[in-house]
């Protein structure tokens, strides 16, 4: 089943969306994650993205009052990135109540963390998101890019056992916009798994973030499902009124 998922972007506890991952950007939308979290439950989200903003620039997870306070105040199920770079922390996200955690430099940079993740806590509890700009994955808090394709990279965690993705589009990041749907698709397409390859079985799963701006969008989106394509994240769109968070989840259903 095809998911949207609301976005909430934690700087300094505050709800917030960067432009284009520019942290001289930041455009604040609230003071309460908590309360923003349960405006998403009561239009019928399933799911919400957490991103820790602070956690990604620094290397640790820096909103974590925030997030504990998003996990009690929902009953969604809680996707959160930012900063996540030791088993230690992944187990200490998941007593907060968070189901699936998102690594992104640490697992790109050491493609054996991503292996050790999904060996401990299993293929549905680990993501890596694969953050792209210009053709190139950005790491740390999109302020660095590496020398390698998305497809390149996305072979080998998935050879690691990976079996889902976040790939954002940098320059459609919070642009309103839309979707890299080609570059989406290429990636999809390039990860799918043939045979039995890596660590385990399993389909690969890449959800779309990034430009998501309206209902079409979603449909388009949704059409790749054939390809893994199983979900995009929304924000800044609906922060702002430009899509409607309970009509998103009528067009993915």
């Amino acid at each position: 089943m095809f998911v949207v998922m609301p976005a909430i972007d934690l700087l300094g506890g505050q709800v917030v969306r960067l432009t284009q991952g520019r942290y001289d950007a930041v455009t604040v939308y609230g003071s309460s994650p908590a309360e923003v979290a349960r405006q998403f439950e009561r239009d019928g989200a399933t799911w919400i993205h957490v991103v820790d903003l602070d956690g990604a620039k620094l290397g640790e997870p820096k909103n974590l009052d925030a997030l504990k306070a998003i996990c009690s105040a929902t009953k969604c199920s809680i996707q959160f990135g930012g900063g996540v770079r030791s088993l230690p922390v992944l187990e200490r996200l998941f007593e907060l109540g968070v189901k699936r955690v998102v690594l992104g430099t640490s697992a790109i940079q050491n493609p054996l963390l991503a292996y050790e993740a999904v060996k401990a806590f299993g293929q549905d509890k680990i993501a890596v998101a694969i953050d792209v700009k210009e053709g190139k994955v950005a790491v740390k808090g999109w302020t660095e890019t590496k020398e390698i394709s998305p497809a390149e990279i996305g072979k080998r965690l998935r050879d690691a056992g990976v079996r889902w993705f976040v790939y954002t589009d940098i320059l459609r990041d919070g642009m309103l916009t839309s979707p890299n749907f080609e570059a989406i698709a290429q990636f999809a397409e390039a990860v799918r798994v043939t045979g039995d390859r890596g660590q385990g079985t399993g389909e690969v799963k890449v959800i779309a973030s990034g430009g998501v701006t309206e209902i079409e969008h979603i449909r388009r989106l949704k059409a790749m499902e054939t390809l893994g394509v199983v979900g995009c994240i929304v924000g800044r769109a609906i922060y702002e009124g430009k899509l409607s968070l309970k009509d998103a989840l009528e067009a993915a259903r």
